[in-house]
């Protein structure tokens, strides 16, 4: 009587230790959703055939910090991710805040600065032919 007893206390253990194991992958499953697309820019071009890299970085800029007047040897898209930047091109000005973006041709002209009160931060990409500058500043 007491083998019964003591095997079925251990298949009662068994199957509640299954279960806990199998809801434990149920929690598990549903904790692990896939990514959230938070900002996205599109920037349609037509390339030549040839060697390209593409060059992707995130700038933080302080209070009062930004990039004088420059170009870009390739096609580039920027996406604002915290804070405001002010931009200046072409005789205009925009300022461009968090989940906004702009895309720039290779060659054009601009300026950019956080003329806000707290940082911001912008990830770029650059798509540069094999040999291009990223960046020159113009004097």
């Amino acid at each position: 009587m007491k083998k019964a007893f003591n095997l079925s206390v251990l298949t009662v253990c068994f199957i509640v230790l299954l279960i806990s194991q199998a809801t434990a992958g149920k929690k598990e499953s549903h904790q692990a959703t896939g990514p959230v697309v938070v900002y996205q820019a599109k920037f349609p071009i037509t390339l030549q055939s040839g060697e390209y890299e593409l060059l992707s970085s995130i700038l933080e800029f302080a209070p009062g910090a930004g990039v004088p007047q420059h170009m870009h040897g390739g096609h580039v898209v920027v996406i604002v991710l915290d804070g405001e930047i002010l931009l200046k091109e072409k005789g205009k000005e925009r300022t461009l805040k968090t989940g906004e973006s702009w895309t720039e041709n290779p060659g054009d002209l601009h300026s950019v600065v956080n003329a806000g009160k707290a940082k911001a931060r912008v990830a770029v990409s650059n798509l540069l032919p094999k040999g291009a500058e990223a960046t020159t500043v113009v004097k």
